[in-house]
């Protein structure tokens, strides 16, 4: 008997010997009837089931030796997906494993850009492949600090739950992801360089991640680089963040009607009320304007708050949050924003409230960007990474809000400016604030918004040009035209040296590969894109081109006392050009149809009904003072 025991614990020395440490500790598990080992089995190179993907020697073909013996020193790669895994069911008590990965390893939310093709990767005897559809955090917990405890020095395991990492696509979420991934020392949150957000990438860096980790054993793989984020509690910040960042991306999308509903209803209201100061020709008693003109004023207030608010929220949102929590905080923002310029306005005077407001504006969004974004992730006027169409920089919406302000602010600073500070500002302040504003949103290496390096470059010298007292003819605006598009092949160029995986430079790339093939579908998808928009309210696009038409009236046409009002404030009447010239090339060379331009005319109709407010407001003073006598 003792021989027979002596012979049999022989043959399993001899046995383990010949299998990887992990692959050992597995199959003991299956062979000794545990339920759990069995129901994690892997699936690899299209072999079927087995009890762990890591082969012995003796089974791999010649061309799997060849492989492996091509690449040494390099491990496996395990994908470990769970679709019910999120950041808020990791916590210390359930799943200290997964909570101890959260703190050590490289983390972040994946967007889903497209579905990553894992069948073929199968192919590769170096990665593993595994999905857990249970619901239970113990049984996933399970599975997992098995399967990191018998990991290989040289190995890699990501744990995620995006459907686009999947096998098989049978499954939905409603916003990002979650990876974690153990790479051999990588710690903190992980970046990429088509994102350029720390703990937000796209599932095809995760796929160019697993590619490049199947061929050498390195750190920061492929795209990837780690944001460091290290100290006693970094698991539970790390989650709470990251969950934080899913919840509020998903709320925005969800209320992101809600927004567009009570925006427009109460831009058109503001519009009505406004209608009725539009005449200058008309005597208005004094007892009605007495009651119009703040309201108006207000009302206007209100509407330039709320694209500010739209940014600053996010500076306010808790770290877990609903739709409709999402939605109240940004009536608060609103509130909060209006309350301080009402107050401006009552102690010092109503133009200095609307200065402040177009300061804040292009100030707030461009020190964002300087940052890095964080206000810029996703909103109701900025883009949703949801919709996998950009995932950095400011947004179309956020750099025509920039510009915009910019320009309405200098037009009215210029007409309270003594004599040589206007002329310090209108030749030398504005271009360049103007230059920099341009760069902060085109540059690929911030912005990357590159169609501002033709319509920003063009109402800039429109601007400019008006402020130095400049007669503008056609002749000008070509080659206003001609100089935008030398500006933005010098950064065409300037980015494919820099950086091949920006905004501008993929379009780029792909371009040098396909050329005019590729040239047509970006054009048709612009094309398609702004008809969408049009196309969502035709209602809205009608009276959108019934206000531009008659704002273009009242300034070209200039009827009755108009004459007399454009020349009168000649530094505003330059401004009102530039935004409108500007309204019309965003509407032909962008993608967003009439949303650029009509959130470009918005600055641009309250600086003119601001105006209009203190025209009309001598009634008033006349009516007080025959009151005094």
């Amino acid at each position: 008997m003792k021989t027979i025991l002596k012979t049999c614990l022989i043959l399993v020395l001899a046995l383990c010997l010949c299998i990887d440490e992990p692959a050992s500790a597995l199959l003991s598990s299956v062979m000794t009837g545990n339920p759990q080992a069995q129901s994690c089995a892997w699936a690899g190179q299209g072999k079927g089931p087995i009890a762990h993907d890591k082969l012995k020697p003796s089974l791999l073909n010649e061309q799997e030796k060849a492989a492996y013996a091509a690449m040494p020193g390099t491990g496996e790669v395990f994908l470990v997906v769970a679709p019910h895994l999120t950041w808020s069911k990791i916590t210390n008590d359930k799943t200290p494993t997964l909570q101890m990965l959260a703190g050590k390893a490289a983390v972040a939310n994946v967007i889903t850009e497209k579905k990553i093709d894992i069948i073929n990767r199968l192919a590769n005897p170096r990665f593993h492949y595994r999905r857990i559809n249970s619901t239970s955090m113990v049984e996933i917990e399970g599975f997992i600090r098995e399967l990191y405890e018998n990991l290989s020095p040289n190995d890699s395991l990501l744990i995620t739950s995006s459907p686009a990492l999947s096998k098989i696509s049978t499954y939905t979420l409603p916003c990002y992801g979650m990876l974690i991934m153990v790479d051999g020392g990588d710690n903190g949150l992980i970046c990429s360089s088509t994102v350029r957000r720390s703990g937000l990438i796209t599932s095809s860096n995760v796929a160019a991640a697993i590619d490049t980790l199947l061929v050498e054993k390195q750190r920061n793989p492929a795209n990837l680089s780690i944001y460091p984020f290290t100290n006693s509690y970094g698991a539970l910040q790390r989650t709470t963040m990251l969950s934080r960042n899913d919840s509020v991306a998903d709320s925005i999308d969800e209320s992101e009607q809600g927004f567009i509903s009570v925006f427009i209803g109460l831009l058109a209201f503001t519009l009505l009320i406004s209608a009725a100061l539009i005449s200058l020709d008309i005597r208005y008693k004094p007892r009605f304007l007495k009651h119009v003109l703040p309201l108006a004023r207000i009302l206007w207030i209100v509407m330039l708050a709320i694209p500010l608010a739209t940014f600053v929220m996010h500076l306010q949102l808790p770290s877990f949050t609903t739709a409709e929590i999402s939605f109240d905080f940004f009536g608060f923002v609103v509130m909060e924003i209006s309350f301080i310029c009402i107050i401006i306005a009552l102690v010092f005077r109503w133009s200095y409230s609307l200065l402040f407001m177009l300061a804040a504006t292009f100030s707030i969004l461009v020190i964002d960007q300087l940052l890095g974004g964080p206000m810029t992730v996703t909103g109701y006027l900025s883009y949703s990474p949801l919709d996998a169409t950009r995932y950095y920089g400011i947004g179309n919406e956020g750099a025509s809000l920039v510009f915009a302000s910019w320009i309405m602010f200098s037009g009215f600073i210029l007409t309270r400016l003594p004599s040589s500070a206007n002329t310090l500002y209108r030749r030398a302040i504005f271009p360049l604030g103007s230059l920099f504003i341009i760069m902060v949103c085109a540059a690929p290496w911030w912005g990357s918004n590159f169609g501002v390096l033709v319509w920003g470059i063009v109402g800039m010298l429109v601007a400019w040009a008006m402020f130095n007292h400049m007669h503008i003819t056609w002749k000008h605006l070509l080659l206003a035209m001609i100089i935008a598009v030398v500006v933005t092949l010098c950064v065409f160029v300037l980015d494919t040296f820099l950086n091949g995986e920006s905004h501008l430079g993929i379009s780029t790339k792909a371009l040098t590969t396909d050329g005019w093939k590729v040239f047509a579908t970006l054009f048709i998808n612009v094309v398609r894109l702004s008809w969408n928009t049009i196309t969502f309210s035709p209602f809205l696009s009608v009276v959108f081109v019934i206000i531009v038409a008659f704002l273009a009236f009242l300034r070209w046409g200039k009827p009755g006392a108009y004459q007399q009002f454009w020349d009168e404030n000649p530094e505003f009447t330059g401004a009102y050009t530039a935004l409108m010239v500007t309204a019309v090339l965003m509407l032909i060379i962008e993608d967003s149809g009439i949303l650029m331009p009509a959130l470009v005319l918005l600055y641009e109709t309250a600086g003119l009904i601001w105006l209009l407010c203190n025209k009309h407001s001598w009634h008033i003073r006349n009516f007080i003072a025959q009151n005094k006598m």
